[in-house]
């Protein structure tokens, strides 16, 4: 990841208690409350090796905008709460989705929410949803910012790549985010193993052979991918490509963040979320999307 511009400590909002299976732990759910809001509730998180520190400012700024906001942050990520097992990257995503929806529709009374993820975390709903298409109407849209799951590390030199991070993660045990200059946060064995595999294969199946790309074909959530031109290693343009073409969905938009389509730069991978230009020309541009889709059934 790169460094972000924006410095931010921790969240100022309000910390919503989170009840889990025994012997599982929850992510942790903080709240930036809008109560005059006329939109479905907003979901933000993280990605690997990061924390809810990652979607700070935006979910201020789309507080600031009319949103009733809440950031995801993953078990054993930055504040939350540790001492559960190893996660696989689908036992992720489907704990903590399942879980989000049912304490943010308990809390609001709404039944309905968007989803706005950088890198995994935008991942995480299109695994929920493969698995369980009939619950696509809690979702108003889904937004995901660099988020793919088999083409990282093209190439020879990202080949090399990947295939070290893969040795030293089942050597020490576990992946470093230091260690990979990656992040502050470290991630499972069981997670990053799966997402190896799923890159190094150019195939997205789960343990039991389930088809992801094939399954989101009857994922029909309006979507909004956005891909950063300069991110060449984590999220290359074709693998968020590849994700989005993968959607059933008739109200779907890609957007190439490249210079080439207008932007100020070619965005790389944290760049597309933490950034003065991101928040200059990207975060209104996922407002407006969000605002749009939010007023449809007002």
């Amino acid at each position: 990841m790169d460094q972000m511009e924006t410095q931010v400590g921790p969240m100022n909002g309000e910390t919503v208690p989170r009840e889990a299976p025994r012997g599982l732990v929850r992510g942790s759910l903080t709240r930036l409350p809008r109560e005059d809001t006329r939109f479905p509730p907003v979901v933000l998180t993280h990605g690997t090796f990061s924390n809810a520190r990652l979607c700070d400012q935006l979910a201020r700024f789309l507080q600031e905008t009319g949103f009733d906001c809440w950031v995801l942050e993953w078990p054993e990520h930055g504040q939350s709460a540790r001492g559960g097992p190893p996660w696989s990257y689908e036992q992720l995503a489907l704990h903590e989705v399942r879980g989000t929806l049912e304490t943010v529709q308990r809390t609001t009374g709404e039944e309905e929410l968007f989803w706005v993820g950088h890198s995994a975390g935008g991942v995480l709903p299109f695994i929920h949803l493969a698995r369980s298409p009939a619950e696509a109407h809690h979702f108003r849209g889904i937004i995901a910012m660099g988020s793919q799951t088999t083409h990282a590390g093209p190439g020879l030199l990202g080949r090399l790549k990947l295939g070290l991070g893969f040795l030293m993660t089942n050597v020490m045990g576990r992946a470093s985010g230091e260690a990979l200059r990656l992040g502050p946060d470290d991630e499972t064995r069981p997670l990053m193993n799966q997402w190896f595999r799923w890159n190094m294969s150019g195939r997205w199946r789960g343990k039991d052979g389930f088809d992801y790309l094939e399954a989101l074909r009857e994922v029909r959530v309006p979507t909004l991918c956005m891909a950063g031109a300069g991110d060449d290693f984590i999220a290359p343009m074709a693998g968020c490509r590849r994700l989005f073409d993968a959607l059933g969905s008739e109200d779907k938009t890609f957007v190439s963040c490249a210079k080439a389509e207008g932007f100020r730069e070619d965005y790389s991978h944290t760049r597309l979320i933490a950034s003065r230009s991101a928040r200059e020309e990207l975060w209104p541009r996922i407002a407006e999307w969000l605002t749009k889709r939010g007023e449809k059934a007002s």
